[in-house]
C-alpha cells in the first residue's frame, strides 16, 4: 500500500534550466538533493502526505534510484514540480536550505532502519585503501554521502572518551561548590585506565586530560581524525529542582521530551565559551544540522544499543540510583561524529545527595566501570574478541 506525496521543486532560473537533482537512497529513508546556480527561495507547505516547495522554475527529474522508498516519480503536467509515489514506510519529511540558498535537501524519513542487501541501494562496495594507507576525511565523507558508515568501523580498535566541559567552562556547579568539569575528568581518566586493563587491544583517546577548554566542535573532529569506533561523552546532570535524581544516557536525535530539551540546552550552552572564531557555523545553518542528523541516523541503532548497555550496567553498579532511561536529544557535541556516539549523564550534581556521591572515589569508579563494561559488551556484540 502506498501513499502519494507530491514534491514540487522549482527555482528562480530560466524556465529552460532546472536545478541539478539526485536521489540518495539510505537505510533510514530517501534523500533528495537539489543544487542550483542561483538562489533558491522555497515556500514549503505540508498537508497530510502532500509536501510542496515552490519557487517558480521548471522541474527536472532527479537522477538516481528510489529503492523501496518510492514506486515511481514523474514531472507534473504543468512542469511545476515532481511527484513521488511513496511506500508507507516513509513516516515524515524534513527539509533544509543551505546558508547560500543554492542547495536544497529533502529527506523522506523512516521510523526504522531497513537492512538493504549489499548492492541493492548503495552501489559497488567501497574499495579498501592501499595496504598501510590511512583512511582520509574525504573517504569518510564520500562514504557518508553514499549512505555508508565510516570505512574504519570494520575494525574495532579505538574509543574516544570525552570529559564534558573544562577550563573556562565549569559546567554545572553543585550546591556544595563541586564543578562538573572536575568530576567528568576524574571519571574519564578512570574509564581510560580500566579500558587499558580490560581491552588492551583498543587505543583510548581523551578529548582532554587536564583542566583545559576544548570547543564542542573540536571534540568530534578529534574523534574523526583518530578514526574512532565509539565516541562517549561524560557529563553530570543538573536541574533547577534539587530533588531531581538518577542517571540517563542520550544518543543524537531531536529531543522527544521537555526534560531532554532542557538537558540538551544546558550542555549545548558550552558553546558560549568558544572564542568568536570557534563559534560553530552549523548552529545557524539548517542544512548542516540535517546532514549531521542524517549521518547519525546511520548509527542510530548501534548508538541506541550502547546507550541501553550503559543504562543496564549503571543500574547494576548503582542499585539505589534511579534509571531515567535512554533518551534522544540534539547535543551539539554528538553531531559531527562519524561513528556511534552517546552522552552519559552520570548523576545530578544539583542534588546534594548525588553531589556527595560524585565527590567519592568509590562512586566515580563504579560509574567508570559501568561505562567500560558497556563498551566491552558492545565490542563483543560487534564480533570483537579479546
Amino acid at each position: 500500500m502506498t501513499s502519494l506525496l507530491l514534491l514540487l521543486a522549482v527555482v528562480s532560473q530560466s524556465p529552460q534550466q532546472g536545478p541539478r537533482a539526485r536521489t540518495i537512497p539510505r537505510p533510514d529513508g530517501l534523500l533528495v538533493e537539489f543544487r542550483s546556480l542561483t538562489r533558491l527561495e522555497p515556500q514549503v507547505e505540508v498537508a497530510g502526505f502532500v509536501l510542496s516547495v515552490e519557487t517558480g522554475q521548471r522541474a527536472v527529474l532527479p537522477v538516481g534510484t528510489l529503492s523501496l522508498w518510492a514506486d515511481s516519480m514523474w514531472v507534473l503536467p504543468d512542469s511545476g514540480g515532481i511527484a513521488f509515489s511513496l511506500d508507507n514506510l516513509v513516516s515524515g519529511v524534513d527539509w533544509a536550505l543551505s546558508g547560500d540558498s543554492l542547495t536544497l535537501l529533502v529527506f523522506l524519513r523512516s521510523d526504522s532502519l531497513i537492512a538493504f542487501p549489499g548492492l541493492s541501494w548503495a552501489g559497488p562496495p567501497v574499495e579498501p585503501p592501499p595496504q598501510g594507507a590511512a583512511w582520509t576525511d574525504s573517504m569518510a565523507a564520500a562514504a557518508l554521502q553514499n549512505g555508508e558508515p565510516s570505512p574504519w568501523l570494520s575494525r574495532f580498535d579505538c574509543v574516544v572518551i570525552d570529559p564534558g566541559h573544562g577550563g573556562r567552562d565549569p559546567g554545572a556547579v553543585g550546591p556544595d561548590g563541586t564543578f562538573e568539569k572536575d568530576r567528568t575528568l576524574e571519571i574519564a581518566l578512570l574509564v581510560r585506565d580500566l579500558l587499558a586493563l580490560k581491552m588492551p587491544g583498543v587505543r583510548v583517546v581523551l578529548t582532554r586530560t587536564d583542566d583545559s577548554y576544548v570547543s564542542l566542535g573540536a571534540r568530534t573532529r578529534l574523534a574523526n581524525a583518530d578514526r574512532a569506533d565509539l565516541f562517549v561523552s561524560i557529563h553530570c546532570n543538573a536541574s533547577t529542582r534539587r530533588e531531581a535524581c538518577g542517571f540517563e544516557t542520550y544518543f543524537l536525535s531531536l529531543a522527544r521530551t521537555d526534560d531532554a530539551r532542557a538537558v540538551a540546552a544546558l550542555e549545548n550552552g558550552s558553546m558560549a565559551y568558544d572564542d568568536q572564531d570557534q563559534q560553530p557555523q552549523q548552529e545557524s545553518d539548517p542544512l548542516s544540522f540535517l546532514l549531521a542528523d542524517v549521518a547519525q541516523n546511520l548509527y542510530l541503532e548501534s548508538s541506541s544499543s550502547l546507550a541501553e548497555l550503559v543504562q543496564g550496567d549503571m543500574q547494576a553498579e548503582w542499585p539505589g540510583g534511579t534509571s531515567r532511561g535512554v533518551k534522544q536529544a540534539g547535543f551539539y557535541v554528538l553531531r559531527g561524529a562519524w561513528m556511534p556516539s552517546i552522552l552519559v549523564e552520570t548523576a545530578f550534581i544539583s542534588n546534594p545527595g548525588e553531589e556527595a556521591l560524585l565527590q567519592t572515589l568509590d562512586f566515580r569508579f563504579r560509574v567508570a566501570r559501568a561505562i567500560v563494561d558497556a563498551i566491552e559488551s558492545f565490542a563483543y556484540g560487534q564480533g570483537v574478541g579479546w
